[in-house]
């Protein structure tokens, strides 16, 4: 029986979004909690700055080739089960530091392996809650739009509490007691995932036999290449990442250290966050009458223009009022970009496209931090400041003049679930 048939007459509810977002802010308040956690923890250990970068590597590594082949699993084991998979491994792998500190010892190799493997998990868990959201926006009768403006904020808050949550657990428990609230964190996300979230695949004698997996991650890379609106979301979302990756590890660091403030980075860089929120929220709030080709094309050019106010002052207070706006402006990107990869999916694929075209913006980070470095050590953070405002204003005409994004609007959606567009307040 095909569950996700009844969902249209099923009565509107959103308890399984509140669980959604529930789910979705422990696992990324978890996450960011470890990020922080385990540099400190090798520091303390070993006093290598050198081996505190080789394990934020580790972490962040893994993301880039999780989310191109965990896009597939989720497809193929259902996009609940995944999700509620992950975040159980997610804690395992972090479970597994401790416990293995107390009997055996933990060494720097066990270190790397146990981190890589939990970020190797993180791929398809953000694949999978991505891909739940046109399910519970149709349980809810909610527009999509809204959904996801929600859940991006809601990644955004985990990003700001996590590493704030991080510094008090640290100082008060110490860094390995701290990886125990992040295996907490992980069970209850899996397990209010399973409790509260609906699961809309077919199952039994109607489901469609699974594809073979190498040929089911071929076809992602092959549907988001020729589906015209999916590539060019790829690509402006590859570009955003190639300018952008490297204002939190080097350019915003760089400038307040020469600015003579080193320890007001945080602060800068929080208010990037919040104002992010507030972006992706007032999105959700105005989306009902603007144009998502408007929306897109408005953001990118203000954040453009925002950016390279960077270069004109180091004034503390210039630069929290401008990280603030420069976040406001850029919330509504990923929301709708979100939506239309979401529209433009066949439901049976929507993993393997999501963890695909997230994949390639990730994919563009290391290039950008690697690229940064030398920019700001011999042209200073000001030049480069000037130069992520060109690149987004580099992305700006690229999704204004590419095809794939012209038609994006609700009414051209080949795939938006039905409830939805039957009901949009």
């Amino acid at each position: 029986m095909d569950v996700q048939s009844d969902q249209g007459a099923a009565r509107p509810s959103r308890v399984p979004v509140w669980g959604l977002l529930g789910s979705t802010a422990l696992s990324v308040t978890g996450n960011a909690i470890v990020g922080v956690a385990m540099p400190i923890l090798v520091l303390q250990r070993t006093g290598s700055a050198v081996l505190a970068g080789v394990v934020a590597a580790a972490a962040a590594a893994p993301l880039v080739l999780s989310a191109l082949f965990g896009g597939a699993l989720v497809d193929r084991f259902g996009r609940r089960r995944s999700s509620v998979a992950a975040d159980l491994l997610s804690a395992a792998a972090v479970a597994a530091l401790p416990l293995l500190d107390m009997t055996v010892g933990l060494g720097i190799p066990v270190i790397l392996a146990l981190v890589a493997l939990g970020a190797v998990f993180d791929g398809p868990g953000m694949a999978a809650r991505e891909s739940l959201r046109p399910d519970v926006a149709a349980r809810a009768k909610l527009p999509l739009e809204k959904i996801n403006s929600w859940g991006e904020a809601v990644d955004g808050i985990g990003g700001v509490a996590g590493p704030g949550l991080a510094g008090v657990l640290i100082a008060v428990i110490g860094p390995m007691n701290t990886l125990w609230a992040t295996v907490i964190m992980f069970f209850l996300a899996s397990l209010l995932t399973f409790a509260v979230v609906p699961s809309t695949e077919v199952r039994g004698a109607d489901r469609p036999p699974a594809e073979p997996y190498w040929q089911s991650v071929w076809q992602g890379l092959k549907f988001v290449w020729t589906e015209g609106a999916l590539r060019a979301t790829a690509l402006t979302g590859m570009l955003i990442v190639l300018f952008l990756a490297p204002i939190t590890s080097v350019i915003m660091p760089a400038m307040m250290f020469q600015a003579g403030r080193p320890e007001q980075t945080g602060f800068v860089l929080a208010l990037f966050a919040v104002g992010g929120i507030i972006g992706a929220i007032g999105y959700g709030v105005i989306a009902r009458w603007a144009s998502r080709r408007a929306s897109l094309l408005g953001a990118l050019l203000l954040t453009s223009v925002a950016f390279c106010g960077f270069a004109l002052s180091t004034e503390f207070g210039w630069l929290l009022t401008l990280a603030l706006i420069t976040g406001v402006v850029s919330g509504p990107i990923n929301p709708v970009t979100a939506v239309v990869m979401q529209e433009r999916t066949p439901e049976h694929m929507r993993g393997r496209v999501i963890g695909t075209v997230a994949s390639l913006s990730l994919a563009a980070s290391p290039l950008g931090a690697v690229v940064a470095g030398p920019i700001v050590e011999f042209s200073g953070p000001a030049t480069a400041f000037v130069i992520i405002g060109a690149g987004c204003l580099l992305a700006t005409a690229y999704a204004a003049l590419t095809p794939g994004l012209r038609r994006i609007e609700p009414s051209q959606a080949p795939f938006a679930p039905a409830p939805e567009k039957a009901n949009t307040r």
